[in-house]
C-alpha cells in the first residue's frame, strides 16, 4: 500500500512524485550515470517504515524528508564533489518542486563507470 504524504501547497503528492522528483534532479547532476536499482529495496522497504523505489529511499520525519539516494558515477570524477552536487540539487528539487521541507539528503555511490 502506498503512503500519501501531505504538504501545504499540493494534498496530491505521493512517494512515487518525490521519487521522480529525486531521481531527475539527482541524474541531472555532472557525473552521474544513473541511479542504483537496488535488489534489496523490497526487503529493506518491509524491515523500515520508509518507502524505498528504484534506488531512492524517503522516510518521513517530523523533522522533514529523510531522503537517501543511491548513485552510479561516470568514470573517473570526484565523488565528494557529485555527492555535494546532488545533495543540493536534491534538497532545492523537492522543496521548490513538492513543497515538503528536507531534513537530510544521504548519498550512497554503488559504482562507478559502469
Amino acid at each position: 500500500m502506498k503512503s500519501e504524504m501531505k504538504n501545504n501547497q499540493s494534498p496530491e503528492i505521493n512517494d512515487e512524485m518525490i521519487v521522480s522528483i529525486v531521481s531527475l534532479a539527482a541524474t541531472g547532476v555532472n557525473g552521474v550515470a544513473r541511479i542504483s536499482l537496488r535488489i534489496t529495496d523490497e526487503i529493506m522497504d518491509k524491515l523500515y517504515l520508509a518507502s524505498t523505489i528504484k534506488g531512492v529511499k524517503i522516510a518521513r520525519e517530523p523533522e522533514g524528508l529523510m531522503i537517501w539516494v543511491y548513485l552510479i558515477t561516470e568514470p573517473a570524477v570526484d565523488i565528494v564533489k557529485v555527492s555535494n552536487a546532488v545533495q543540493k540539487k536534491v534538497k532545492i528539487a523537492v522543496e521548490s518542486m513538492a513543497g515538503f521541507q528536507v531534513a537530510a539528503v544521504n548519498v550512497r555511490i554503488e559504482g562507478s563507470g559502469i
